[in-house]
């Protein structure tokens, strides 16, 4: 026999012999007799083992090697937490976003960890800021949350936020907005934007802002379906900046695979319910940012996500956080008005974890506990499937397979 012409029984010797060298390759860490929330079902004890990175199980008994051990008991383990919609980088001018960038960014990249977010979505930042950003970060030369990017919203010339958070400085409404007015503008931006490695796209399909109490130009539905359809091409979701019901329907038959916001009025009927689930598309209702202005908008918001919620539309934790509003400790709270809305406990994680992982098209990776997951955990004192609340104790952040915050520590 020829060195490469092997029998398939010594192929398969050889193949136990790999699968034995994995299993007793030395867990990095082992996180032991606790309660896990895996993103679909709960296990009320059991054994975490993650090596490389990686989940290597979740068993009753515990290992026989561990680097790191921490004692789960009365503590339960969940994913990581994702908010798909922040904004992370702040200032208007250009002066100010870099020197945000220089100064503070950094603590509020650790303050998500903190709170156990270990993956969020930045909307509407200047690209070659967020994509170094997100660079960083992949290179570990900054520490924080796994980061998606989308760069400058998609909006009408005129329209939001080009008119509104940026109004009076050029640079601001260059950077954080892409205005456009033709089919052809549209596509070519997309193109630029797919090129330079954005991971989504956002679209603003709005005539008007209560909090900023002024009305703009709108986009036009054809411009929409341009945008969708180039952003197909490359594989790039569209999600759409909409607070009417009516502007919801008209941008969803344009295409998009999310809303952002929602409407802040009760719903006429159930187009909207059936519009959402027929393909299944997400809504992301940021309540945490009505909330955080104390808008009467907050109570008719949250009545419509309980009746989408009810009528099986997927609901996905993200919370508009800016400058004003606590990077991480919004997204709690953000969990915490959807339970108050009218979710289980088990709903609303599931938004911040399994649902939110699929919305981002990373369930393969990350927003479930289960062998071969990247091992991005929250470990908090309690049971915040009993009493939501219990996420505020944190016991432990993992992200990768390395604990990134202890509380003390």
């Amino acid at each position: 026999m020829t060195r490469n012409a092997r029998s398939p029984l010594w192929v398969l010797f050889s193949l136990a012999l790999l699968s034995v060298a994995a299993a007793q390759q030395p867990a990095q860490l082992v996180i032991a007799n606790v309660r896990v929330f895996t993103g679909a079902r709960v296990i009320d004890r059991a054994t975490i083992t993650v090596a490389d990175g990686k989940i290597l199980s979740i068993a009753a008994a515990p290992p026989a090697r561990g680097t790191v051990t921490i004692d789960g008991t009365g503590k339960t383990a969940l994913p990581g937490l994702i908010d798909a919609h922040v904004h992370l980088l702040t200032g208007i001018t250009e002066a100010d976003a870099r020197a945000f960038v220089s100064d503070a960014l950094s603590e509020r990249l650790q303050a998500f960890l903190r709170h156990g977010v270990t993956t969020v979505k930045s909307a509407s930042d200047p690209t070659d800021l967020i994509l170094g950003i997100r660079q960083d970060l992949r290179d570990g030369t900054r520490a924080g949350p796994r980061l998606l990017v989308v760069g400058p919203a998609f909006t009408a010339r005129g329209g939001h936020p080009a008119s509104t958070v940026c109004r009076g400085d050029a640079w601001c409404r260059a950077n954080r907005a892409a205005e456009v007015d033709s089919e052809e503008q549209a596509r070519r931006e997309v193109r630029r934007f797919a090129q330079s490695g954005v991971d989504a796209i956002k679209v603003v399909y709005s005539s008007g802002e209560p909090e900023f109490n002024s009305s703009f130009p709108k986009l036009s539905l054809e411009i929409v379906r341009a945008i969708v359809d180039e952003a197909r091409s490359f594989s790039l979701p569209v999600t759409a900046h909409v607070t009417e019901e009516s502007m919801a329907l008209e941008v969803l038959a344009a295409g998009v695979s999310g809303v952002e916001h929602g409407p802040n009025a009760p719903l006429d009927a159930d187009a909207l319910a059936r519009a959402l689930k027929s393909p299944e598309r997400s809504l992301v209702p940021t309540l945490a940012t009505l909330a955080a202005r104390t808008t009467p908008s907050l109570q008719l918001r949250s009545q419509t996500i309980a009746a989408l919620h009810k009528a099986g539309v997927r609901i996905v934790v993200g919370t508009d956080t800016r400058q004003q509003m606590p990077p991480g400790l919004s997204t709690i709270q953000e969990i915490e008005l959807l339970v108050k809305a009218g979710l289980s406990p088990e709903a609303a994680l599931k938004a911040a974890t399994t649902v939110a992982a699929r919305h981002l098209g990373l369930e393969k990776e990350i927003g479930t506990l289960a062998t071969g997951m990247s091992a991005d955990m929250l470990l908090v004192r309690g049971d915040p499937l009993r009493n939501i609340a219990d996420l505020h104790q944190v016991d432990a952040v993992v992200q990768r397979g390395r604990i990134v915050f202890r509380p003390g520590q």
